[in-house]
C-alpha cells in the first residue's frame, strides 16, 4: 500500500462528480474489477450451472402432464434449492464483503493512497457484518414504507411512493460508505458481554442507516438527479447490450433442433454476457456512490477542511480523517420539507408513468388507425 499526499477536496457539480468517478475508475480499472471478480465470478459460475439445470428441468416439466413426474423431478428441486442458496451467498459475499472492499479501495485511492485488492479486503475488517445488517434493515424499512403507502390514507398515498424511491435509490447506496469508512467493525466494543456487544451492533446498524438518510436528504434533489444519471448509465452500459444480446442469441441458436439443448446454450451464453457487463459497470457505480458520499461530507461537514488540517500537521493517513467522529445533529428524522419532497417525487413518478402509458397506447392506437 503506497501512501501519497492528501488531496485538496472541494464541492463538485454533477458533471464534475461523474468526471471524477470515471477518471478514478479508469486509473484503477484492474483493481476495482478484480475486487468484485474475486467473489462474483465463482458465484456466477455456480449460478449459471444452477440456472442451466433449472431451465432444462422446466422444459421437461412443461412437456409433462403427470403431477407425479413433476414432484419426482429432482433436477428441478435441486435447481430451485441451489438458486436460493447461491442468491444468499451472493448477498453475503457480493453485497457485503466485496462491496465493502470496493468502497474502501475507492475511498483510499480517491484520497491519495494506492490500495491493492488484498489491502482492500483487509481494510474492511468486520464492518461487512454491519453492512449486511444495515442493508437488511433498509429492506425492512422498504417493506414498512410500502405498507405506509398502501394503507395510510392521504399522507401515505401522497408520500409513500416518493419515500420508497428515496430509500432505495439514495439512502441504500450511501450505507456502504457510511458503514465501511466511518466505523471499524461490529465487535469493537471493549465489553466481553455477548448481549451488550450484540446490542451495540444493532445500535450501529440503526445509526448507520440514519446517518445515510441524513446525508442523502441534505441535498435531496441533486442526489436523486445524480442517481437518475447513473441509472441511465446502467441502461446504456448493461441493460441495453444485454437485451440486444438476448434477442440475437435466440436468432443465432434457433437452428438447434433440440429445444432443451438450445435453452441450455442460450442460458450459458446469456449469463456470460451479463457477467462481463456487470463486472464493467458495478465498480463504476460504487465509485460514483462513494464520491457523492465525500461530496456530501465536504458540503455539509467541512471534510475538506479536516484534510487540509491533516496536511498542515504532516499527517497523510486518510483513514484517520474518515474515521473521525462526525458532527452530532439533533435534526428530526422526517421534517415537513421532507414530506413535501416525497409528495413531489410521488406525483412526478405517477405523472411519468401516465405519460409513458399514454404514449405507448396512443402510439399503438395511432398505428392501428393507419393500417385499418
Amino acid at each position: 500500500m503506497e501512501t501519497q499526499s492528501l488531496p485538496a477536496l472541494r464541492p463538485l457539480r454533477l458533471g464534475e462528480l461523474l468526471d471524477q468517478a470515471i477518471r478514478l475508475y479508469r486509473r484503477n480499472f484492474i483493481t476495482f474489477i478484480g475486487i468484485i471478480a474475486v467473489v462474483y465470478v465463482p458465484l456466477m459460475i455456480l449460478q449459471t450451472a444452477s440456472t442451466t439445470i433449472l431451465s432444462s428441468s422446466l422444459d421437461e416439466i412443461s412437456r409433462s402432464s403427470s403431477p407425479a413426474e413433476i414432484l419426482s423431478n429432482y433436477a428441478y428441486w435441486g435447481g430451485m434449492l441451489s438458486t436460493v442458496v447461491i442468491g444468499f451467498l451472493q448477498f453475503i459475499f457480493v453485497q457485503g464483503i466485496a462491496t465493502g472492499a470496493l468502497t474502501r479501495a475507492v475511498a483510499d485511492n480517491y484520497l491519495g493512497r494506492t490500495t491493492s485488492i488484498l489491502d482492500a479486503y483487509r481494510g474492511i475488517g468486520k464492518s461487512w457484518l454491519t453492512l449486511l445488517g444495515a442493508l437488511l434493515f433498509v429492506g425492512l424499512l422498504v417493506f414498512v414504507v410500502f405498507l405506509w403507502w398502501l394503507i395510510v390514507p392521504c399522507l401515505g398515498w401522497f408520500t409513500g411512493l416518493g419515500m420508497l424511491a428515496f430509500l432505495t435509490a439514495a439512502v441504500s447506496p450511501l450505507v456502504a460508505p457510511v458503514v465501511v469508512l466511518e466505523k471499524s467493525g461490529p465487535w469493537s466494543s471493549p465489553t466481553d458481554n455477548i448481549i451488550e456487544r450484540f446490542g451495540n451492533w444493532i445500535l450501529r446498524i440503526l445509526g448507520s442507516v440514519r446517518r445515510a438518510w441524513s446525508l442523502a436528504r441534505r441535498r435531496f434533489w441533486p442526489v436523486l438527479g445524480y442517481i437518475i444519471v447513473l441509472y441511465l448509465f446502467s441502461l446504456i452500459i448493461v441493460n441495453g447490450p444485454v437485451a440486444i444480446a438476448n434477442v440475437l442469441l435466440v436468432q443465432v441458436f434457433s437452428s438447434i433442433g433440440d429445444p432443451t439443448l438450445q435453452l441450455v446454450i442460450i442460458s450459458i451464453v446469456r449469463a456470460l454476457i451479463s457477467l462481463v457487463f456487470i463486472l464493467l459497470y458495478y465498480p463504476l457505480q460504487m465509485t460514483a456512490f462513494t464520491l457523492i458520499y465525500f461530496d456530501l461530507r465536504v458540503r455539509s461537514e467541512g471534510f475538506d477542511l479536516v484534510l487540509l488540517t491533516m496536511s498542515e500537521s504532516n499527517l497523510t493517513d486518510p483513514t484517520q480523517a474518515m474515521a473521525a467522529p462526525v458532527p452530532q445533529s439533533n435534526e428530526r428524522l422526517i421534517t415537513g420539507a421532507d414530506l413535501g419532497n416525497f409528495a413531489i417525487l410521488t406525483f412526478a413518478a405517477v405523472g411519468i408513468y401516465i405519460f409513458i402509458f399514454s404514449f405507448i397506447f396512443g402510439g399503438l392506437f395511432f398505428l392501428g388507425s393507419l393500417f385499418s
